[in-house]
């Protein structure tokens, strides 16, 4: 029996052990030519690992288009420098002085807020300068490349004939879009829906005249025989500048009540292009749903400000090391054996506390300190009050469990209210309080009961 206990003993103190280095190292593995942890990153909030600021103005810039002597407008890059005196000019503002209103100003932070929250960035916070129309975006987010190249989009949607360059639709035309697919036998279509309003309605009632075939005849080379050649209708989908799309007229656009499917791409085979595919319209989609900007911005600036607290963040750790420490100091010095095996146990439930935050990603913000003190407290009554009554021989197992707990149901109240008020909020620097509090609390209750009571009953038996 003393040997079997023995075996029960080593085994619980290893699985204890790996449970330490789960959750204070984590698991390593080669990649290439480095060693990378299999678990992901622990989330820091902007009060803890630094935040990005990023500055856009209102774009004083103007567009410039040149004209020949018959009027007839002309590509900048068709012209060489020294003949661009010969052209007449014409400048129109980027931004004309009558969208520059406050009220289109306070529009565009709207329609920011909701790219963001597109982008799930929640860590933000969004400044106006009423009368410069300046924005300032004080943001902590790991795809900030996407978010810069997102935010700074004009939105703009646009249906356009190829052959005559007409706007058949216009973002002001729809109300809303969603990207969607279809399978047919010949592979996937991907597709854009817009739900058009009136005047989208009154305009796709013209669509008719662009679809006709363009007819170009020439004549051969000895001018004995004519070549003609058809060109089929086409329209390209644009959003900003960028070409979504371009498709026949054909069976590519189809109108049932008010919604007019978009045809983006035919006869996909594979997979991965249809993901791709969706992703871009889904992102076009929920942009153009948005609005477009009423105001055009430029990055101006940005600047990566680091947190006043990586300055004293050697103390804090050290601190909550010292604490940790006098605590297992406690432990060994008036309980010995014991005092040891439930050091173990404690350390193992602070290290599950950090693997089960680590892997269901909690954003760990400077106001979530405090929440770590209250599961180290929290977590060294529980396991004192388990020691003393396991030491207690009068008592069975079932008695000793429920007393132990019951000891500390005062502080267990206090956080479960603290967990039900923070958890929940919108902000993720508050509610990694409620969401620690709640993984520390859940570590704490089950960690002891799985390795520290079992290492304690089967060393005293």
């Amino acid at each position: 029996m003393k040997n079997t206990n023995k075996l029960k003993l080593i085994l619980f103190i290893l699985i204890s052990v790996l449970i330490i280095l789960l959750g204070f190292i984590g698991v390593y593995t080669k990649q290439g030519n480095s060693y990378k942890n299999i678990f992901k990153d622990y989330k820091l909030s902007s009060d803890i690992k630094g935040s990005t600021v990023i500055e856009f103005d209102v774009d004083g810039s103007v567009n410039t288009k040149y004209y020949d002597e018959d009027g007839k407008e002309v590509k900048k890059e068709d012209i060489k420098d020294e003949d661009l005196e010969k052209y007449k000019t014409e400048e129109t503002p980027v931004n004309s002085e009558d969208v520059l209103t406050t009220e289109n100003f306070e529009k565009t932070v709207k329609i920011l807020k909701r790219r963001l929250k597109f982008l799930q960035a929640d860590q933000y916070r969004i400044d106006l300068d009423k009368t410069s129309g300046k924005i300032v975006l004080v943001i902590d987010d790991d795809y900030m490349e996407d978010i810069e190249n997102l935010i700074a989009l004009e939105g703009r949607l646009k249906l356009i004939d190829s052959n005559t360059g007409d706007v058949i639709l216009d973002y002001t035309d729809f109300e809303s879009a969603d990207a969607n697919y279809v399978s047919l036998d010949e592979g996937y279509s991907t597709y854009l829906n817009l739900k058009l309003n009136k005047s989208g309605l009154e305009k796709i009632k013209d669509i008719d005249k662009y679809k006709v075939s363009k007819v170009t005849t020439e004549k051969s080379e000895d001018n004995k025989e004519d070549t003609t050649s058809v060109t089929a209708p086409k329209f390209k989908l644009m959003f900003d500048t960028d070409q979504i799309c371009e498709m026949e007229y054909e069976n590519n656009l189809l109108l049932t009540g008010k919604t007019l499917r978009i045809t983006t791409k035919n006869k996909i085979t594979s997979t991965s292009t249809v993901n791709s595919q969706l992703n871009v319209l889904s992102v076009v989609s929920s942009l153009a749903t948005y609005g477009k900007l009423p105001v055009v911005y430029k990055l101006s600036a940005e600047e990566f400000v680091k947190a006043d607290i990586l300055e004293y963040g050697n103390y804090i750790a050290g601190a909550a090391i010292i604490i940790c420490a006098l605590i297992i100091c406690y432990l060994i010095i008036k309980y010995k054996i014991n005092g040891v095996l439930a050091a173990l146990g404690f350390v193992d439930s602070i290290a599950l506390t950090l693997f089960l935050i680590r892997v269901v990603g909690v954003v760990i913000s400077l106001n979530a300190l405090t929440a770590f003190v209250a599961i180290i407290i929290l977590n060294a009554l529980l396991t004192i009050n388990l020691l003393k009554e396991i030491l207690n021989k009068d008592k069975d197992f079932k008695e000793v469990l429920k007393t132990a707990y019951l000891k500390i149901i005062d502080l267990s109240v206090i956080i479960v209210i603290m967990i039900i008020v923070f958890a929940f909020a919108s902000m993720s620097a508050i509610s990694s309080v409620g969401l620690i509090l709640f993984w520390g609390f859940v570590s704490s209750l089950l960690g002891n009961l799985i390795f520290t009571v079992p290492m304690l009953y089967t060393f005293n038996n």
